[in-house]
């Protein structure tokens, strides 16, 4: 699959009716049906490309047309995250800024309902700001949900199914959870927009739901595994069929090249099985007993990285 860029770029703007309204920028306004929204960011909320893979994949599998854009000025740090630009022959190409589109999805097959899809970069200022925008659009749209994506590092090994953990705002959510596999999330630490947006959301009685696929730290790379038990809980969520079998394909690549790595690495081997049982004796434990969500390595904490090895193969 094509990766799309997160350096989505200034819109086009010929044959288009455009409005811009302060940093909204709608190209057209989409006719759709009960819509629902999912979102993914960039940045540090997409550990293992997790949330941007799994939007890019539902863009190009729905056929998404983008129609609105959140414009860069006021909500990134150019210094921190630079502007990309393609130059050839002495000559400038495009200049393309960080920012964030939405794309209309329908119909989407299995469901009677449309869904709009939001792709960007986690905004580094002003997040009340990019929110009220952020939600201008869902209620402009009249969608009735809101469904945001991420990827973090966990302590967990690549031999099991993938954990996803879950906040939502809405008590019938909640109550899915565990048919859903999706751990409710115990957390405190510093948070990421999938938040913030959930917050807002519930301020104007608006249902949201974020869910987390948790990313072995020694794999810190594409993760296709992750990702697939995203999108499987998202069928779920959304009743919506998705074709998932290059997914599928993906992850299982993914399996085989680590498996061949560990074959050979008793030190790497060893440490899979110290957190195999680690994972094992938490998923025993009730909830209210399970670890909280970590996202960084305790100090000390050996950690080994094996996409060193992934790229020699």
């Amino acid at each position: 699959m094509n990766a799309l860029s997160l350096e989505l770029s200034f819109l086009a703007m010929g044959g288009y009716n455009i409005c811009m309204c302060d940093g909204l920028v709608m190209l057209y306004e989409p006719n759709l049906r009960s819509p629902a929204l999912v979102a993914g960011f960039g940045g540090w909320p997409n550990a293992g490309e997790v949330s941007s893979w799994v939007i890019t994949f539902l863009i190009q599998n729905l056929g998404g047309a983008r129609f609105a854009e959140i414009r860069p000025e006021s909500f990134f740090d150019l210094i921190q995250q630079r502007p990309m630009v393609s130059i050839e022959g002495g000559r400038v190409r495009s200049v393309q800024f960080p920012c964030g589109a939405f794309y209309a999805a329908g119909p989407v097959p299995g469901s009677s309902r449309d869904l709009v899809l939001f792709l960007g970069q986690e905004p580094h200022l002003l997040w009340p700001r990019f929110s009220e925008l952020f939600l201008k659009v869902v209620q402009r749209l009249g969608i009735t949900e809101v469904l945001t994506v991420g990827g973090l590092y966990d302590n967990i090994p690549h031999t099991v199914e993938p954990r996803v953990s879950g906040i939502t705002n809405d008590d019938q959510r909640l109550e899915r959870f565990s048919e859903l596999r999706i751990r409710p999330a115990q957390y405190e630490g510093p948070m990421s927009i999938h938040t913030h947006l959930l917050v807002e959301a519930e301020s104007i009685g608006l249902p949201a739901t974020s869910i987390w696929g948790h990313v072995p730290y020694y794999i810190q790379s594409n993760n296709a595994k992750t990702s697939l038990a995203i999108l499987e809980r998202l069928q779920s969520l959304l009743g919506v069929r998705l074709d998932l079998r290059e997914v599928r394909r993906a992850s299982e690549i993914l399996d085989e090249e680590v498996e061949r790595i560990v074959q050979d690495k008793p030190e790497l081997r060893q440490y899979i099985q110290n957190l195999e049982k680690e994972y094992f004796a938490d998923e025993n434990l009730p909830f209210s007993a399970q670890r909280p969500i970590r996202r960084v390595p305790t100090p000390g904490e050996k950690v080994i990285h094996i996409d060193p090895f992934l790229r020699k193969g």
